[in-house]
C-alpha cells in the first residue's frame, strides 16, 4: 500500500484534499440539514468517480472494482445522509 501512495501521490493527496475540505464543512454547516444532505451526496459521488477515473488512467479497472467502489460510496453517503434524519 505505501508503494502504491507513493507512486500516485497526486491521486491520492487530490483525495485527501477533497475529504478534508468535505469534513470541514460537513462539520461548519452542521445546523443545516438540506445542506448536509447535498454534500452527503457530493462526497459520495466524488468518491465513486475518483476510484473509477483512477482505475481507468491504471488500466486495472473490472466489474469488481466498480462494484467496489460503488457499495463503499452508497454506504458511505447513507451513513452521512441518515445522520442528519
Amino acid at each position: 500500500m505505501k508503494s502504491e501512495l507513493l507512486r500516485h501521490k497526486l491521486s491520492y493527496s487530490a483525495l485527501f484534499v477533497f475529504l478534508c475540505i468535505s469534513l470541514f464543512l460537513y462539520l461548519a454547516a452542521w445546523p443545516d440539514i438540506v445542506y448536509l444532505r447535498y454534500l452527503s451526496i457530493l462526497i459520495s459521488v466524488f468518491y465513486f468517480f475518483w476510484g473509477v477515473l483512477i482505475h481507468l488512467k491504471r488500466k486495472t479497472i473490472s466489474k469488481k472494482v466498480v462494484l467496489e467502489y460503488f457499495g463503499v460510496s452508497l454506504l458511505t453517503g447513507l451513513m452521512l445522509f441518515l445522520i442528519t434524519v
